[in-house]
């Protein structure tokens, strides 16, 4: 996690140090389960990760009695009901009681609720007319039960792969049980594998009220079940066996798994590929349903999928193979041709049709068969405050993909922030750093508290950037979305962006120390606001801004230039606790002790 040398560790100040002790204390009994004992008060541990110190000296006052809680309390003094069950003051079960409601598959599963291809709009689908073959051929596959159990969607980034998927499951939803996850990168639970299992599991429960008690009682057996087993185990359990025990045929059910590359754990990707080919080859058993992937060309994916093409386990179907001229062709046609009847009012003088017939030949060619670049070609062309016509001209020479589309949009925006105070030019950088390195998809009220700006003035930059940003037209609460990810890799990679190019470094501790004011701020008291998605965030992603920002040891202007006393100050034991609370930090033991390495650290740091 970190790699700083022990005598860095341990060389923090004094406050530091104790405060480090308390963190350690806590995190410690968190995660490892065993009681510790405190200097002047016992602490006392149960299964239910609620801690309860009794009262004790803290900064030469005597605290309140601190209860941390993963349960839910009852009404009784003295009980917590954990689960189905209710146990006393000192964690022994209280077999009396029948009080407790049926247990809630949601709320054991914790599915994500925008992952499915029901998550909210915008969704991208393929434009009407277009992938005719693609689909078709996928359709047909998925009728006959005699050929392979798993299709595997391979095309290169930006080719349509997750429009097929949404376009797929629409065309199946009324007459098919549909499940899917949607992996995407950068958007927190939906680039994580540690959700794939439990939210297609909750999706497959509605699919029949067996399935559900099937489900609710294998988790009540295994509690842990998706977190701790095998991954071949936990197909059978969650999914294989509950879809059985509908009894319908496998090609009334699909299960749509979209952008395997697209989720950060690539280990775990592979195991899961390797256990559906174990189970796929072991004699007389049979996937119960009709698995659809998709993936980029990746090395680690492709070399597994190869072996199992050969298998016949797998089909294989590359987009790279299908020609998609006419495809882009007409989705440029009748964008274009929708844009030039939206603007008549300034597009007067210009004959149609628009664009000519060469001019939509040249843009097919530059978009290089993605779907994606045509995409934001057409956003480019449509900036609301440019002429559409002289837009078309600068497309026409854009021929390298979508890096001339992302330069030529940042630089006007520079551009045109340059001639406001330098103040304007630093928040758009700020901005930039934002979406370049945050975690999460994040909306526009919390960017602006985030960066300390007033949430006008957020959109007023994102607004320079709408031709490669999806700005909510009118909640503030709503996500800024990158139309592609590959936004990310131009802003991060110096050899595309040039100077342009974000600072990491610098910007990942900018939105550290920024993650760590809220977590102290918002651990104060309770904040009921708009703002409370930004206080999650800063919880559950300050410490991995504050290890990529650390990681270059040499570089010593950089560990000058951060000011963290004042942070430092008010992070006591109240920020850890919130902090723990808030985001019940998945996290091994060794990781858990280094949280207190990192805080003598920075200790250590602020008097350099």
């Amino acid at each position: 996690m970190c790699g700083w040398p022990m005598t860095v560790i341990w060389n923090g100040t004094r406050r530091a140090a104790r405060r480090a002790e308390e963190m350690q204390l806590l995190c410690n009994k968190t995660v490892s389960g065993e009681g510790v004992a405190s200097e002047d008060g016992d602490t006392e541990y149960d299964e239910s990760q609620a801690i309860r110190h009794k009262p004790r000296r803290w900064g030469g006052k005597e605290s309140e009695t601190v209860k941390v809680s993963h349960g839910k309390i009852d009404d009784r003094m003295g009980t917590e009901l954990r689960g189905n069950n209710l146990y006393d003051i000192r964690g022994n079960l209280i077999n009396n009681y029948t009080g407790n409601p049926p247990p809630d598959l949601h709320r054991i599963l914790s599915p994500v609720g925008d992952a499915s291809h029901n998550r909210p709009e915008p969704v991208a689908r393929c434009h009407p007319g277009t992938r005719l073959k693609v689909i078709a051929e996928i359709e047909k596959w998925i009728e006959d039960s005699n050929d392979c159990p798993i299709l595997w969607l391979n095309g290169p980034a930006g080719s349509g792969k997750s429009a097929i998927s949404q376009t797929i499951a629409e065309h199946c939803a009324g007459k098919k049980k549909i499940a899917s996850f949607f992996f995407l990168r950068g958007t927190g639970e939906r680039s994580k594998f540690k959700h794939l299992m439990p939210t297609l599991a909750h999706q497959v429960s509605m699919f029949d009220s067996a399935v559900e008690s099937i489900l609710i009682d294998t988790m009540r057996k295994e509690p842990e079940l998706h977190g701790k087993k095998a991954l071949s185990y936990q197909l059978d359990e969650l999914l294989i066996k509950p879809i059985k025990a509908t009894g319908l045929e496998l090609s009334k059910i699909i299960i749509i798994i979209d952008a395997l590359d697209e989720c950060d754990d690539k280990s775990l990707i592979c195991q899961f590929i390797e256990a559906l080919a174990t189970i796929c080859n072991t004699p007389y058993v049979q996937l119960p349903f009709r698995l659809f992937l998709t993936s980029r060309v990746e090395q680690h994916i492709h070399e597994i999928f190869n072996r199992l093409i050969e298998q016949y386990v797998v089909k294989y179907l590359s987009l790279q193979k299908v020609d998609a001229t006419e495809d882009i062709q007409l989705y440029l046609k009748n964008e274009l041709s929708s844009l030039y009847e939206r603007k008549a009012r300034i597009m007067h003088n210009i004959r149609g049709p628009w664009p000519s017939k060469e001019h939509l030949e040249k843009l097919s060619r530059n978009a290089a068969g993605s779907f994606v670049i045509a995409f934001t070609l057409i956003k480019f062309i449509g900036t609301e405050k440019d002429y559409p016509d002289d837009n078309l001209k600068k497309a026409l020479d854009m021929t390298d993909g979508l890096d001339p589309v992302y330069h030529q949009v940042i630089s006007t925006a520079v551009q045109e922030n340059k001639t406001f105070q330098n103040k304007q030019l630093h928040i758009l950088e700020r901005v930039l750093a934002v979406i370049g390195l945050a975690e999460n998809l994040l909306s526009v009220n919390a960017i602006s508290v985030l960066l300390e700006r007033k949430a006008h003035h957020i959109v007023q930059i994102l607004l320079g950037l709408q031709a490669i940003l999806l700005i909510p037209e009118k909640d503030d609460d709503e996500p800024v979305r990158l139309f592609h990810t590959s936004l990310r890799d131009y802003l991060c990679s110096e050899q595309r962006s040039e100077e342009l190019c974000i600072n990491m470094q610098q910007s990942h501790a900018m939105l550290a120390i920024r993650c760590l004011q809220l977590v102290v701020e918002y651990s104060r008291k309770d904040k009921e606001s708009k703002s409370q998605d930004i206080a999650i965030y800063a919880c559950e992603y300050w410490l991995h801004h504050l290890n990529e920002s650390l990681k270059n040891e040499k570089n010593q202007d950089l560990v000058n230039d951060i000011t963290l006393n004042k942070v430092l100050d008010g992070f006591t034991l109240q920020s850890v606790i919130y902090w723990w609370t808030t985001t019940k930090p998945d996290m091994k033991i060794l990781e858990a002790i280094l949280v207190t390495s990192i805080i003598n650290a920075l200790s250590r740091m602020t008097y350099l």
